[in-house]
């Protein structure tokens, strides 16, 4: 009797789950700049209490996270494509009164795919730039052959043969074989100087 009973409180639990939603990696179809908002499709299946398995259906109207704050004049911003993978957090409560500045909703549903938000950035493999930013123990911002890698101790940017750097030992510009370098005892000039305009000594 007891046996069945637990058995009984397991299937009730059990089912009860079915229907809440935590966290799922998921696939960005599109997303709209303008309001914020993104169609994500889930990764993966549900089971359904029968036993069978069904996709997630896509979800619409998500919120994309981007670190800002200060109002949103503060706002770390990056393109996000279709086909980006990403985590969807889904939301205990239902997001619509949030969404909407307050306004109330009748809507009770806990955990349900509906209140997701998406946080962009997740994807099933490692990047160059990570591990470059592990073994440099540095931030890298990457955007194809645009690189600025920021250290404790040194800010680089580089551009094909191109690169800006700063360090303790000074500020340097390249340009090809070309480059200028500012030091705190002198500047050093490698290649042909050119100038318009007048050359004056100061004390």
């Amino acid at each position: 009797m007891m046996q069945e009973f637990v058995q009984q409180m397991e299937d009730t639990v059990r089912e009860s789950m079915y229907g809440i939603h935590t966290a799922l990696p998921g696939t960005i179809s599109a997303f709209d700049p303008s309001t914020g908002m993104a169609t994500v499709k889930p990764e993966g299946s549900v089971a359904m209490k029968n036993g069978k398995r069904l996709k997630y259906p896509s979800i619409v109207k998500v919120p994309v996270v981007f670190p800002q704050a200060g109002g949103q004049d503060i706002v770390i911003a990056y393109p996000v494509k279709p086909g980006d993978g990403c985590v969807l957090i889904i939301c205990e409560n239902d997001l619509k009164p949030w969404m909407s500045h307050g306004k109330e909703t009748e809507s009770d549903m806990k955990f349900d795919l509906t209140n997701a938000v998406c946080i962009p950035g997740l994807f099933s493999e490692g990047t160059e730039a990570v591990q470059k930013a592990v073994d440099e123990n540095a931030v890298i911002v990457r955007n194809r052959t645009m690189e600025l890698m920021l250290k404790e101790d040194e800010f680089r940017v580089e551009h094909e043969q191109n690169a800006v750097q700063m360090d303790a030992e000074g500020i340097g510009l390249k340009c090809g074989e070309k480059s200028l370098t500012v030091r705190q005892s002198r500047i050093e000039i490698k290649g042909d100087l050119w100038v318009s305009g007048s050359i004056m000594e100061g004390g």
